[in-house]
């Protein structure tokens, strides 16, 4: 097994300056960093083979599936030869997100971890090669080879992201902190702070947005549910300052708020609450009548009240809900964007002071000492993403065309059951913490880096 890499935070390059060296580091601080979290977990079947999410595949899987996804996109390109392919590529290139977790069952044959770790060693050699031999350009064409080396790369920050909930749910004993994980904050209130469910929301004047691209990236990579405009005209409304943190989120909690069937309205909540929550967000732990504890991704701590709470689409609608207010929609989110920050270009250039890009190993408290605050003292990027308001759609219905090198990656998830982001979180890396300009999304059953940002109509 290779040695420990460690995980380094690094933006996404830019296509106008981009050099060979450039992309060599982006693609291996990128393929170390997602090692470096797997490494955390201990080599042992009830750790890799074992799923931990009802929705969700064994951890060994997605250790194999970057590499896989790889794999195929670079055969697709002309960048790997096809004589270097195999129907393990195939096997683990696709994954299985279901509607019921009944489907995955029956869904037992699994590679040992030393069987993925060696096939990962292999195929990053070879991309290694695809990155000295793949034509360099100021511009990309959606099937150009350069974008799909990049997609590959943006593939694993999708899965790192998205991999770390899973790590937390890691019983204690099959997991320790890797060398080179960045370690928690450790700056956090140890006791709930009394507040109002209103408590200051900031007036945000809205007023005309416009966002998305053209389709043909000249600055970096995107993937294809961001191509295409979005124009509107947004109406004046009111912002809370900051996501909502653990504390305020416990009064949801100790007011029955998973037991109000009336506060979950989003498409599955009933199957969510009878087969994947436990009462509590995901990174919430209570032993008995004991003390709430949070749920690290390696180590349980003391409850960090004052950093913002980490939950599922389900869970931010129903807090929304009983709070009596709402969630940005996408048009709000630039409007506020725009005004705390200047827009998603002028964050562009900032986004190494905020709390994004593993700099840290967990969220701060909000408004924490040196956060960047916005113009009317928001609190609002880095840390945890923001569910929005929306489901998950194309930024133009009428123009939009899917991925020719992956057109499974928006198109499925176009309607109810899947959710929209904003923002990044601590753990967001390249395209991913590219504010303004991702569109995450997520089903609304699982727990993410993600948080509760509520809003209001303007008083």
């Amino acid at each position: 097994m290779p040695g420990t890499p460690a995980a380094r935070s690094i933006g996404r390059p830019l296509l106008r300056d981009l050099s060979r060296g450039q992309l060599t580091s982006y693609f291996t601080s990128t393929w170390d960093s997602y090692e470096t979290l797997f490494r955390g977990v201990l080599d042992a079947p009830e750790a890799y083979c074992a799923r931990v999410h009802p929705f969700r595949l064994p951890l060994v899987f997605y250790l194999a599936h970057t590499a896989a996804f790889s794999m195929r996109k670079l055969a697709m390109a002309g960048l790997v030869d096809s004589s270097e392919t195999s129907a393990f590529d195939e096997r683990m290139e696709r994954g299985v997100s279901p509607e019921d977790p009944d489907e995955l069952a029956g869904l037992t044959d699994w590679p040992s971890p030393e069987t993925a770790w060696a096939y990962r060693k292999r195929v990053r050699g070879l991309v290694l090669r695809a990155v000295e031999d793949v034509p360099l350009s100021a511009t990309m064409e959606p099937e150009a080879p350069l974008r799909a080396l990049l997609m590959a790369i943006e593939h694993e920050n999708i899965h790192l992201h998205t991999s770390i909930p899973l790590v937390r749910m890691l019983p204690s004993r099959l997991k320790e902190t890797p060398q080179g994980w960045p370690a928690p904050v450790q700056e956090h209130t140890g006791a709930p702070v009394a507040c109002d469910r209103g408590e200051g929301f900031v007036h945000c004047r809205g007023g005309p947005v416009q966002f998305g691209s053209t389709g043909t990236e000249r600055d970096g990579f995107q993937w294809d549910n961001e191509w295409g405009r979005r124009e509107a005209e947004v109406a004046p409304f009111a912002v809370a300052p900051h996501p909502v943190t653990n504390g305020q989120f416990l009064r949801f909690v100790e007011d029955d708020g998973y037991e109000k069937t009336d506060l979950w309205t989003t498409h599955g909540a009933r199957l969510f609450l009878d087969r994947v929550s436990s009462g509590l967000p995901n990174s919430w732990l209570r032993a008995d009548a004991g003390p709430y504890r949070y749920r690290g991704v390696f180590a349980d701590t003391d409850m960090p009240w004052d950093w913002p709470v980490e939950v599922s689409r389900h869970e931010a609608v129903a807090y929304a809900n009983w709070a009596g207010a709402g969630l940005l929609s996408e048009e709000q989110f630039h409007a506020l964007l725009n005004q705390e920050f200047g827009g998603a270009g002028q964050v562009a250039h900032r986004n190494g002071d905020f709390n994004v890009g593993l700099q840290h190993g967990s969220p701060r408290p909000v408004r924490a000492r040196g956060a960047v605050l916005g113009r009317g003292g928001t609190d609002f990027l880095g840390n945890v993403a923001l569910w929005l308001e929306d489901d998950f759609t194309a930024l133009d219905g009428n123009t939009f065309r899917v991925d020719p090198l992956y057109p499974d990656f928006s198109e499925p998830w176009f309607g109810r059951e899947t959710g929209l982001l904003a923002g990044a979180s601590y753990a967001a890396r390249g395209h991913m913490a590219d504010i303004g300009v991702m569109r995450d999304f997520m089903q609304n059953h699982m727990d993410q880096l993600a948080g509760i940002l509520l809003t209001r109509p303007a008083p």
